[in-house]
């Protein structure tokens, strides 16, 4: 059913005057079928959607802009209010002004308890149904402004998805035209938190300004309402026109004894009256006082008369009651209540208990929750226990006091530093920002660096250090003040909830230190899978390198990290009894996993060109793999046999999963295709035929509803739900900008979350097709998205090298888990050697290092992603790489800049290589062709095609005559550059071409995935001879002045081969690992030998002696960090910080 909007009737009245017809008109009727629909119609009554569409359609009107919507609301972060006490003429002023006169900014402004919060609350709920939007945002953790003006456009953008611009001004004009096109109701409570002592807005909040002057100043039909206790700086100028403030002052004598009846005490009206009177009316002053007669005076109301009478009680403003009841706080309530601040949000008692030091007030925990309760003083919610803004800020200036007296006082005791973090490490990232900005910036900002060093002084004297939490405050401290570590000793020291993902510690003693529940970098690199085990307490993603990682859901710990896989790890998998994970990389293996050892239980070889995507059947027997053997493969899990192999895909198959029954497996391939097969009996079902390449497939979970469902997603930014009865497309949501990677349902069917290349997550709705909200925050494209078992917490994974946890229903960032990796490779040397270019994969980036001196002199951004290989010309004046937006770019040496963009492949360019004389530039891609470009006209000469899957690798002979290219099925095309023709086809490797490179004698040398080097004899066209090796080889190089032949691979040692003699020469002195996509090059007089690593350094050899004549690299963030006899981390977590530069001495 559907009807007209109020607007919407006022725009069909308007169509009708303009086309001069009646709402009876002959054609009407026509399209209505009857009089009384026609009329209903009209009348904004219901009726039948699919005549409402028509008849919309009739008129010429876009029926999306006349239908009336259910009024969407989001009220979530509204304070519920139960037995809502007076203010009728208040509600009333409110309700007359937003509703009867459309003022479109309101504001309630009044000290902090006078229930600001609550009449809003109550107004909000009150008017939502008249409003198409009502949201409610508070700014008590000072989220933001970005966050929170992307989060409105959000939720004003339904069902649409939003298309962000990425400026401000252009957010604030889509805002507008928001609420100028639909009635809009926007709350936003505790402005006072983006305020400074000034009365202005706080450094980098000056938006929310902006957000005023914008809503106040245009014309619209929405509303603003604002609840702080000052004034926001623009409302003065504002104020008559669109602008109204209510100043909230004290309940009425009748509502304020209402307050204090609930506590049925003794006491006539009169002496009520007085009490009343004295506190200002003011709500939350009522609540303290009376709990504080009942608690403290025995309920004796003539008591506390007395002490009012005799001015002992003076009350100005809240902050007076706040403070004497305070200090009437036993030790433990004090406790309770700083951590209460410092949490920011409701705080399980479990939590709670967590954080607390000595046994005596974990004990009291409870006892102690329940007395706060009853003064009033903490407020209980359905998730825990937080305090009421005003209280809480009251509590924070408290506890930063009393911290500040602590370190400047030497005499003082150190107490609170001991048993309360000042921010915890280990927190969702938005508290852990508030934590900041609210505690540990002021108490930075109030006491300097020598005071914290001289704390820190008499920290370590202490004869028996204390476990606890200061040492990990003045961690913070002075990573707040930006100080620079280097050299500190904080041996001994417990360092808790230290947060040092940010910093850099070359030389910090941590010797037998404690760093419990502290944060450290890790290591990983781009993120290509991700999943959660059944109970969705563990994490496990993998990246390029093929380490497999595990971490602790609760606080994003390391648990286990594994080097599984020789290349890009693909797909992850957890059994559905949690015990084993499974594992499918491109180096052709699937394995299994014990999850709680980590210990490989079997490995198998599974795909030739690598295994894209696996998936454990619903009993756990059997596993699907799929690959770019273009086969999906049925594999037992208790013996690692193949019991079926499915053919029919076409290309590489890029996704599977098993039906919720696992009576079925659906593929998908880069073909275009979907197919279905029977588990039983290894026939395709049912072959789907979309229209561009799939990437992802999902079956829907089994319900009544979704019963038969199959979604999908890839090339042509659409995520697609088919009927796999039928193989008919149910739904077809349009919203990515770009292709998508990765799908998943949530575990009841209800959401479906998609990312792809567009950097964002978005999370549709199955039932309508629309899309709920759209998560910002990486970089690159995002390869994995994954619904926790309970779908309240999503898991997206990155090529920005970030995984990032979300909260499913506020949209909101839980936490950022980023990866520190920086591989290098050696591209080319300078002529005389001075020089030394090098490429980062995780970087994008060119350094230019000085050899002599061993300095990095300049490191040019690229600017793109996804490069792979970069190649200098041989005057060196450019160099060029491909990209993953299928371009070229040329690039100006001297000055980093960007002069050419080649366009014109239509997958990713993955390899570059110049002539000779620098005027061609050949180019090979994922779309199976060479282009050869003139660099001079920056014009395609010609395309060659004759490769059926990804080129990976090319050469040009010195001659500039002849071109070698190399690809992932094995094979090998000579090229004549004049012709354009293929001249010989080479096909005796059975694995991916890694490298090639001509020798001056007509030899082409190749380097293969399947752990051989070839010899190719250009004259005879057949191989001349080939080299087993134990590694895939990833990297040649030819010596231009002797007879050797260099060569490395991944977790492989570099070898040095004689050509003449045919045999090993003496391998270089030190054993490294050359990295993933490592490289090797020697140097134009042939002397020294280059090799990049997986550590981040280049080493220059000299290949006479076999030793390392200078190591270039950028110092790790740890280096020679000492974390010998360290407590508190995991063997991971150490793994971690040895692999970032830390030393365990022995």
């Amino acid at each position: 059913m559907a009807k007209a909007s109020k607007r919407g009737q006022q725009i069909l009245k308007d169509k009708l005057r303009q086309l001069g017809l009646s709402q009876t008109a002959s054609q009407v009727l026509e399209k209505a079928g009857s009089i009384g629909v026609a009329k209903r119609f009209f009348q904004g009554d219901d009726i039948r959607q699919d005549t409402f569409i028509q008849l919309c359609q009739f008129l010429g009107i876009d029926w999306q802009e006349a239908i009336a919507r259910t009024p969407q609301v989001d009220l979530k972060e509204a304070q519920q209010v139960i037995n809502f006490l007076g203010r009728t003429a208040e509600l009333q002023q409110l309700e007359q002004w937003v509703i009867s006169d459309r003022y479109q900014i309101v504001t309630i402004l009044g000290m902090g308890g006078m229930g600001k919060t609550s009449l809003a609350s109550q107004l909000a709920h009150q008017l939502k149904e008249e409003f198409e939007f009502t949201i409610w945002r508070s700014l008590r953790n000072a989220p933001s402004f970005a966050s929170i003006l992307t989060d409105i456009l959000q939720f004003l953008s339904h069902p649409q998805p939003l298309e962000l611009p990425d400026n401000l001004p252009a957010q604030l004009d889509l805002l507008m035209r928001y609420l100028d096109a639909r009635r809009c109701l926007l709350v936003i409570d505790n402005w006072e938190s983006i305020l400074s002592d000034r009365y202005y807005y706080r450094s980098g909040y000056e938006g929310y300004g902006d957000l005023i002057r914008y809503i106040g100043e245009r014309n619209h039909q929405s509303c603003l309402v604002i609840t702080s206790r000052e004034a926001p700086p623009e409302l003065s100028r504002l104020m008559g026109g669109s602008v109204r403030s209510l100043h909230l002052s004290g309940l009425s004598q009748l509502d304020g004894l209402q307050i204090l009846a609930r506590e049925s005490m003794g006491a006539n009206d009169a002496e009520w009256q007085e009490i009343i009177t004295h506190y200002a009316g003011n709500p939350l002053a009522l609540k303290i006082v009376a709990a504080g007669i009942r608690d403290l005076l025995g309920g004796d109301v003539s008591q506390m008369l007395a002490l009012m009478r005799e001015g002992g009680l003076n009350f100005g403003d809240i902050q007076d009651l706040l403070q004497r009841q305070f200090l009437r706080l036993s030790e433990s309530e004090q406790e309770v209540m700083y951590w209460l601040a410092i949490a920011r949000e409701p705080i399980s008692a479990i939590a709670l208990k967590e954080n607390l030091l000595s046994i005596e007030s974990k004990q009291k925990l409870i006892v102690t929750l329940e007395l706060l309760k009853k003064r009033s003083l903490i407020e209980v919610m359905a998730n825990g226990f937080t305090l009421q803004p005003v209280v809480m800020e009251y509590v924070n200036y408290q506890f930063i006091d009393k911290i500040c007296q602590e370190i400047n006082c030497t005499e003082q005791k150190i107490n609170l530093l001991h048993s309360h973090a000042l921010i915890e490490a280990t927190a969702k990232d938005y508290i852990r920002d508030a934590q900041i900005r609210f505690i540990l910036q002021p108490i930075a900002d109030k006491l300097g660096y020598q005071a914290i060093a001289s704390t820190l002084t008499r920290l370590k004297a202490e004869t028996v250090p204390k476990q606890g939490y200061a040492g990990g405050n003045l961690v913070n401290l002075l990573c707040c003040l930006n100080i620079d570590l280097t050299g500190y000793d904080f041996s001994n020291l417990s360092i808790w909830q230290a947060d040092l993902r940010e910093v850099e510690l070359h030389q910090v003693n941590f010797n037998n230190s404690d760093l419990a529940r502290s944060a450290f970098r890790v290591t990983f690199s781009s993120v290509m899978a991700t999943a959660f085990s059944p109970d969705g307490k563990i994490l496990a993603t993998s990246d390029v390198r093929g380490w497999i990682y595990l971490w602790r859901v609760a606080d994003g710990s390391q648990l286990l990290k594994t080097h599984a896989h020789s290349e890009f790890i693909f797909s992850l998998t957890f059994s559905k009894d949690g015990q084993m994970m499974a594992s499918g990389s491109l180096d052709r293996m699937v394995k299994l996993w014990n999850v709680n050892t980590g210990a490989c239980l079997l490995s198998i070889e599974a795909h030739a060109l690598g295994v894209a995507s696996i998936a454990f059947s619903p009993d756990d027997l059997l596993i699907a793999s799929g690959g770019g053997d273009r086969t999906v493969k049925l594999t037992e899990v208790a013996t690692g046999k193949c019991v079926t192999t499915l053919e029919g895909h076409e290309q590489i198959v890029r996704s599977v999963a098993f039906s919720p029954d696992g009576q079925m497996v659906a593929s998908c391939s880069l073909d275009h295709t979907i197919k279905l097969w029977s588990v039983p009996t290894g026939e395709c079902v049912r072959t789907i035929v979309d229209t561009n390449a799939v990437y992802s497939v999902a079956f829907a979970p089994q319900s009544d509803r979704s019963d038969g469902q199959l979604a999908s997603a890839g090339e042509d930014c659409l995520v697609k739900i088919w009927d796999i009865h039928t193989g008919k497309i149910v739904k077809a949501i349009a919203g990515h900008q770009k292709q998508i990677w990765s799908i998943a349902f949530s575990a009841d069917g209800q959401m479906l979350v998609s990312a792809g290349d567009d950097e964002t997550v978005k999370l549709w709705s199955v039932n309508t097709g629309e899309v709920i909200r759209t998560l910002y925050g990486h970089k690159n494209r995002i390869w994995a998205v994954t619904f926790s078992p309970d779908a309240k917490t999503l898991v997206s994974g990155s090529d920005d090298r970030i995984v990032k946890l979300w909260d499913v229903d506020t949209g909101q960032c839980i936490r950022t888990i980023q990866g520190y990796h920086k591989a290098t490779k050696p591209v080319a040397f300078s002529p005389d050697n001075n020089l030394l270019f090098s490429f980062s994969y995780e970087e994008q980036s060119v350094r230019v290092w000085d050899v002599q001196n061993a300095k990095c002199l300049r490191n040019f951004d690229l600017g793109t992603s996804g490069v792979m290989q970069v190649a200098f010309s041989p005057d060196q004046q450019t160099f060029a790489c491909g990209n993953y937006d299928h371009t070229i770019k040329i690039f100006n040496v001297k000055n980093g800049t960007c002069s050419q963009i080649l366009q014109g492949h239509s997958a990713w360019v993955r390899f570059v290589a110049f002539t000779a004389n620098g005027e061609i530039l050949a180019s090979g891609s994922g779309d199976q062709t060479i282009k050869l470009w003139h660099l001079q006209t920056s014009k395609c000469l010609n395309t060659l095609h004759g490769h059926h899957s990804p080129i990976q690798a090319l050469a040009i002979h010195p001659n500039g005559e002849i071109l070698a290219s190399g690809s992932w099925d094995g094979m090998i095309k000579i090229w004549d550059l004049r012709s354009h023709e293929c001249l010989i086809t080479f096909a005796e490797h059975s694995d991916r071409i890694e490298s090639l490179a001509f020798s001056q004698d007509d030899i082409l040398i190749s380097g293969s995935m399947d752990r051989s080097l070839k010899f190719w004899n250009l004259t005879t066209g057949s191989c001349a001879s080939t080299l087993s090796t134990q590694f895939p080889v990833w990297t040649i190089a030819l010596n231009p002045k002797l007879s050797i032949l260099a060569f490395g691979g991944y977790a492989a040692e570099v070898k040095l081969w004689c050509l003449r003699t045919h045999q090993y020469l003496n391998n270089l002195e030190e054993e490294f690992n050359i990295g993933y996509m490592g490289d090797v090059i020697f140097s134009a007089d042939g002397q020294i030998l280059a090799s990049g690593s997986d550590d981040g350094a280049n080493r220059l050899w000299d290949l006479q002696s076999g030793k390392s004549l200078k190591l270039l690299k950028i110092p790790r963030p740890y280096e020679d960090m000492n974390i010998t006899r360290i407590k508190g981390l995991t063997d991971a977590q150490k793994s971690t910080l040895k692999a970032l530069g830390a030393v365990e001495l022995v």
